[in-house]
């Protein structure tokens, strides 16, 4: 490796390192994870280039105590966020969404699933405009399209994540195994066991539920994240 590659990849590490926890304001962190993800973008640099190996511990990423989630949104899209971005998720005892992973993938997990909500609701906005629905009628308007939207969402998210399997190399297969690894140690040393539970809504308003789909099919994607293996990630259209 040459000394100009070593210093691409110890600028992006240091990047990576400006955390909350380690003193930076949450937007300052999300900055400078926007910066490293464009580099590494840019120069083509793999989460194995930079030793993010099983020996890294996983965080916990929590959501703002005073968080918002109407009409489920952040609750639909939450787990195929974070199998997009190699974590795990769950809800504590307080209802606040908790993700857990290596430190750049749970702070991107925390980042795309507050830009995908904010995506649905100002779909939502859109498609309320063209409705004339009242009271108990216009809530079943906004619950069954944020349903659909978010379902839509969901799916293309997972058929990106086999689409990465499918395609990933021996290294990428390996990263992904110490990251589940890393994953597991940190869930075992707090004792939490978690167990799958089916998340059931119905569909009040069946042409908002469809334009709800429809929406979901508009959330476009932008380049990779992480290096020329990488699957591309969401963002608003």
């Amino acid at each position: 490796m040459t000394a100009q590659r070593e210093s691409l990849l110890d600028k992006i590490r240091a990047l990576l390192a400006k955390t909350v926890e380690n003193g930076c304001t949450e937007l300052e962190a999300l900055a400078a994870l926007a910066k490293a993800r464009a580099m590494m973008d840019a120069y083509a640099v793999g989460d194995d280039e930079l030793s993010l190996t099983k020996e890294e511990k996983a965080i916990l990423r929590r959501e703002p105590p005073d968080s918002k989630d109407p009409y489920r949104i952040k609750q639909y899209l939450a787990t195929s966020v974070a199998k997009f971005c190699e974590c795990t998720v769950w809800r504590d005892r307080g209802g606040i969404l908790v993700f857990c992973g290596l430190r750049a993938d749970a702070q991107f997990a925390t980042w795309l699933l507050d830009t995908l909500a904010a995506f649905v609701q100002n779909e939502i906005v859109s498609h309320l405009m063209g409705s004339v629905a009242e009271g108990q009628h216009r809530r079943q308007v906004i619950a069954s399209f944020a349903l659909g939207c978010t379902e839509r969402i969901s799916q293309r998210l997972d058929e990106l994540c086999e689409q990465s399997a499918s395609s990933a190399t021996s290294n990428a297969k390996a990263l992904v195994v110490a990251k589940g690894t890393a994953v597991k140690a940190k869930l075992e040393e707090l004792g939490i066991d978690l167990c799958k539970r089916r998340s059931s809504a119905s569909i009040g308003d069946d042409s908002s539920y469809r334009a709800g789909r429809t929406a979901g099919d508009r959330a476009t994607f932008g380049r990779p994240v992480s290096g020329r293996n990488a699957t591309p990630r969401l963002r608003q259209g």
